[in-house]
């Protein structure tokens, strides 16, 4: 058997347009008809208590969200992803194989990956609850995690986790900017809301946004480097030198993070009392604009 190393290694293989579209309209029927099958379970659910449960995550705000959606959540989210994924192995929208290397490191990859897929599932399945039903906030939420399974699925088991083409590498590069926002923002929270008990004093935001770059970029660099970045880079990127010019470039990305931090909560939800701009809302707001700040300097600057 050939190696998995070689083989990705090889170019892609080319399609048609017409191959291509129609690829495309599979995975994107696939994904949505076993949304409205997961939505549907919805109707029989044993989740009938309709308690609406507060977290607190910006000053004097909270998310309200339905229990019996949390419950179903966690329960089909990794339903969902099984089937998902036992459909794309037994369709092939492709037509081409999975790929499984000797040491399964690309499936172990695969799964951690869809561990956040299923996070996001259960996420934005409370986010929703507030103002919608059950059956739309399972829907909606299956269907965007769908999607994203589908690419996960094309990244490690059809073997384009080591493509050059740019679509893959902002994919894995999207992937590696929303697994370290992630812990980033866990962090940010824990100081802002928990240690500091939503002290709106202005060094609260400075501090909680240090600790929350921190173990974001060790995060960032690491992925980055063995992730998204594979066959691009100078030899230097994993000497101290690299390591330098990638926590530079993330210094200012997080200057550039607490200023729109500030601007956004401290001085428009805080002191103009623009009732929009919550914690979450600038959080995503400011991780959208130096994710692209980051992509573009590490492109043109590091991994050349």
């Amino acid at each position: 058997m050939m190696n998995f190393f070689q083989i990705s290694d090889l170019k892609e293989p080319s399609k048609s347009k017409n191959k291509l579209i129609e690829e495309i309209l599979i995975f994107f029927s696939i994904s949505l008809f076993l949304s409205l099958i997961i939505a549907s379970f919805t109707l029989i659910s044993p989740f009938k208590s309709n308690e609406i449960i507060s977290l607190a995550y910006s000053y004097n705000k909270t998310l309200d969200f339905n229990k019996d959606t949390l419950l179903f959540s966690l329960l089909f989210s990794f339903i969902d992803i099984l089937i998902l994924y036992a459909l794309l192995i037994f369709i092939k929208p492709s037509g081409n194989s999975i790929i499984i290397n000797k040491n399964f490191k690309n499936v172990i990859y695969l799964f951690i990956l869809s561990l956040f897929g299923n996070l996001a599932f259960i996420v934005l399945s409370m986010i929703f609850s507030s103002k919608h039903d059950m059956g739309f906030c399972v829907f909606f939420s299956s269907f965007l995690v769908n999607i994203y399974i589908s690419l996960l699925y094309k990244l490690y088991l059809e073997n384009m986790s080591y493509s050059n083409h740019l679509f893959w590498e902002i994919f894995r590069f999207v992937i590696v900017g929303l697994v370290a926002a992630c812990f980033d923002f866990l962090v940010c929270y824990l100081f802002q809301f928990v240690i500091f008990k939503g002290n709106n004093n202005g060094y609260v935001t400075i501090v909680s946004t240090i600790f929350g770059f921190t173990i974001g970029v060790v995060i960032n660099y690491l992925l980055s480097t063995y992730m998204v970045y594979k066959k691009n880079g100078n030899k230097n990127v994993k000497s101290l030198k690299g390591i330098i010019i990638f926590l530079v470039l993330a210094v200012i990305g997080l200057l550039l993070g607490m200023l729109l931090q500030f601007i956004l909560y401290d001085v428009l939800f805080i002191k103009k009392g623009v009732m929009f701009f919550t914690y979450p809302v600038d959080f995503v707001i400011r991780t959208l604009i130096v994710m692209i700040y980051n992509y573009i300097s590490r492109k043109l600057i590091l991994y050349k």
